[in-house]
């Protein structure tokens, strides 16, 4: 996917921080990335891989995710990868990763967690999820027609908290915000199994529109998901 044409004229501040297991990264993150770092202004956006999230079961290798992230973003200048959490042994908590990005980058950098639709709906059962804005900001990226919707004490928490886009980074933490990119189809689930069903020249031809080249490359060079 060629990168979205951003401003440099435009004052940015702040990093934000998108987390996930990337198994693979696909275009849709990249357009998440590409819509924060255009409406929140943001210095750069970093992607932080998790080794072993305790929501979910991982197969691939966090060191073969974290090559497939490289990959992607090698022509963004503005993005970068974080490797807090694939060095931290045991599950990972987003309030350990932010409590230690805190204490490494100072108190008045801003900070952004970048969340999407579904992680937004389960928030409620995030660990200390009341105290994430006590570290950063978070700003909430709508990809669908669809409003996303936490949890009522969750939504009673974020009301008062809310703030325009382009504000957000005027403070280091404690704001809650929310941005629209056009809808995008890109699943990871699926990437897995069609490589994992299909031949792998089927798989690229199919998946073409939803993955990186290099990434692309990559998945069909180590045949990561694929059976033969």
């Amino acid at each position: 996917m060629a990168g979205a044409v951003l401003h440099q004229s435009v004052y940015r501040r702040g990093i934000g921080l998108l987390g996930g297991t990337f198994d693979p990264i696909h275009n849709g993150h990249l357009a998440v990335a590409q819509g924060a770092l255009r409406e929140l202004r943001l210095a750069r956006v970093d992607f932080v891989p998790a080794p072993s999230p305790w929501q979910k079961d991982v197969l691939t290798p966090v060191t073969r995710r974290i090559e497939m992230i490289q990959a992607a973003i090698e022509t963004e200048p503005l993005m970068g990868v974080n490797l807090c959490e694939a060095l931290r042994p045991g599950p990972t908590y987003t309030i350990d990763t932010l409590r230690e990005l805190r204490t490494a980058l100072g108190s008045s950098l801003p900070l952004v967690l970048i969340v999407g639709a579904d992680q937004w709906e389960n928030f409620h059962t995030w660990k200390s999820w009341h105290r994430l804005l006590d570290f950063a900001h978070i700003a909430l990226c709508n990809r669908s027609c669809r409003k996303p919707l936490a949890r009522a004490d969750v939504e009673a928490w974020a009301g008062p908290r809310k703030v325009a886009p382009h504000r957000l980074t005027d403070s280091p933490c404690g704001g809650i915000t929310e941005f629209s990119i056009p809808p995008h189809e890109a699943n990871s689930s699926r990437i897995r199994r069609v490589f994992s069903t299909k031949n792998r020249y089927e798989a690229l031809r199919e998946l073409e529109p939803w993955l990186p080249v290099r990434v692309a490359a990559l998945i069909s060079r180590h045949n990561i998901y694929s059976l033969a």
